[in-house]
């Protein structure tokens, strides 16, 4: 990797070692790259600089690319903040792909810079996270790929769990969940389910980028061979095309690429520490780049069992395992702001994908969500899974044939969602939940310890909080006050979304982590419930989860 000139206050992306100056996006590539993995060059322009700073550094910068930009730049965001391991703030920052020019430059300098504000401090404040105003900007050659996609591996088992998921072209509509990409998943490999893809986006060259709709233009394949291909569109420093007639029956990647993207995924997973990691790749002409790579902030869901077109419904990929019940309410991002967030709660969301602009509603516990397009490694799966949401992707028609209020019932963990048209009956004995569901197997998430003991037969009440150090010694007093009177169920705690062990637990308690929810501290010697629920205002289960204990991790 080059250095910028000593004068200039640019870091060379091999010396951005600092967070805190540089973004975790850019550290996390910086080992990478010493540790001898293939990262794209770049320079970073670190959070000291003012924005009376930016016109300063556009000369530095396109000093140092030139000759190495034939298809212009990409401006990523690299906060302070980013890609953590508890929140990855997954599509609420912005990269801009702009000529190798000043004017266009700067603006997607400013562009970057302001996209700390507003749904990256909702989503903070509702994940319970720092948030820096602060914003390093990563500058590179925008890449040219045949292939890019996502990669996440988890280690905690042996042997390691893997997905791919590959469009050609650049990997933006797939992350962005407007695409729906070819899945790979392991061990042991699965038959791929095939790419959705029509369109291809790229960025273009100057010559390309002024060609209208229905122009040709020539791509390459992972060989090197060129294929035509007719424009679609273009605009931001990107040109769009039509998928090449030759691609449309083959795979976007072969078996030994797969291998060889797994074979990279476990060499940057060991490098950074990391037992879970979701890594962004590109594949060019006989090279793969890694272009991001940060931690699982939840673990992936379970492969599905269910056979396409086996039931009623609609059907798709299974994103975040868990149920949810609730009526259907169509989402736009663009006019997420004027939704009443009282309507989201209890709702299933129907969208085509999640934006910035709906991250702050996910507070407000919809049941379930419904995406159109996308897979699990998208950013509206890794937004449901952090926020622990069942969630369905690539329910292709589902905004045009599901209607608003029609009441639902999706299964995140089958890939399945139906309309609820009869309630199950509470067996003999018991006390339903209000819409005639049996609780007996499960645990109500409340977050105040209920004053009386619940008349609904549940199996146990869990308190949903992240307590202190201070608040450590009380818990005995949490699990035996809304217990107290005889024939009461049992109590917990669940701290949503933690990856670590609660230190310091009191006697006779124990922690287990519960893949997708976060850990639970819970009685030694009371059974685990079968599954968590969440019951709304008038009683009724609103999104239920099951409780299995981590593969591989006992509870402790």
């Amino acid at each position: 990797m080059t250095t910028p000139p000593a004068a200039c206050p640019l870091i060379a992306l091999a010396d951005a070692d600092d967070p805190a100056s540089c973004g975790g996006k850019a550290a996390a590539l910086a080992r990478l790259h010493h540790a001898g993995l293939l990262v794209p060059d770049g320079v970073v322009v670190p959070t000291s600089t003012s924005t009376g700073d930016l016109p300063g550094v556009l000369a530095a910068i396109l000093s140092w690319a030139a000759g190495r930009a034939p298809y212009g730049l990409i401006a990523r965001s690299s906060a302070p903040h980013e890609d953590g391991t508890l929140a990855s703030f997954a599509g609420l920052y912005t990269s801009v792909f702009t000529p190798a020019e000043p004017a266009p430059l700067l603006a997607a300098l400013h562009r970057v810079r302001t996209s700390a504000a507003g749904a990256a401090a909702a989503y903070a404040r509702a994940r319970g996270v720092a948030c820096s105003q602060a914003m390093a900007v990563l500058v590179q050659p925008a890449l040219r790929p045949y292939a890019s996609g996502v990669l996440a591996i988890e280690r905690d088992d042996a042997p390691a769990r893997w997905r791919v998921e590959a469009v050609h072209g650049l990997a933006e509509p797939l992350v962005s969940g407007r695409q729906t990409g070819e899945i790979h998943t392991g061990p042991p490999p699965a038959p791929p389910r095939p790419c959705g893809q029509s369109v291809i986006a790229l960025p273009g060259t100057t010559a390309e980028l002024r060609l209208p709709p229905g122009e040709w233009t020539t791509l390459h394949d992972a060989d090197g061979a060129l294929h035509r291909a007719k424009v679609h569109l273009s605009g931001d420093g990107l040109v769009h095309l039509h998928r090449p007639a030759a691609w449309a029956d083959r795979p976007v990647l072969t078996a030994e690429q797969v291998h060889a993207l797994i074979t990279v995924g476990a060499r940057a997973a060991a490098t950074l520490g990391w037992d879970r990691i979701d890594v962004e790749w590109a594949l060019t002409r006989g090279a793969l780049h890694l272009v991001q790579a940060r931690p699982l902030t939840a673990p992936l869901p379970p492969a599905s069992g269910r056979a396409p077109g086996t039931g009623a419904g609609w059907e798709g990929i299974a994103a975040v395992p868990g149920t949810g019940t609730g009526p259907a309410l169509h989402l736009e991002p663009a006019a997420a702001h004027a939704l009443d967030p009282q309507a989201v709660t209890g709702a299933v969301l129907i969208c085509q994908a999640l934006g910035p602009q709906t991250v702050h509603l996910l507070h407000h516990r919809p049941s379930a969500i419904v995406a159109a397009t996308g897979g699990p490694l998208s950013h509206t799966a890794i937004l449901a899974r952090e926020f622990g949401i069942p969630c369905v992707t690539a329910v292709t028609d589902a905004l045009a044939t599901i209607g608003p209020g029609t009441r639902l019932r999706v299964d995140g963990t089958a890939g399945t969602v139906t309309t609820v048209t009869t309630v199950t009956p509470a067996a003999s004995g018991t006390t339903p939940a209000a819409d005639g569901t049996d609780l007996r197997d499960s645990a109500v998430l409340v977050t105040s310890p209920p004053a009386t003991p619940p008349g609904d037969g549940r199996a146990a009440t869990l308190l949903l909080c992240e307590p202190t150090a201070a608040d450590v010694a009380r818990l005995p007093a949490w699990f035996t006050e809304p217990a107290a009177a005889p024939g009461a169920a049992p109590a917990g705690l669940l701290r949503l979304g933690s990856d670590t062990p609660l230190p310091g637990l009191p006697e006779g308690y124990r922690d287990i982590p519960l893949p997708g929810m976060g850990r639970l501290v819970w009685p030694r010697d009371a059974p685990l419930p079968a599954r968590v629920v969440v019951l709304g205002p008038d009683g009724t289960v609103l999104l239920g989860r099951a409780t299995d204990p981590h593969p591989g991790e006992a509870p402790r």
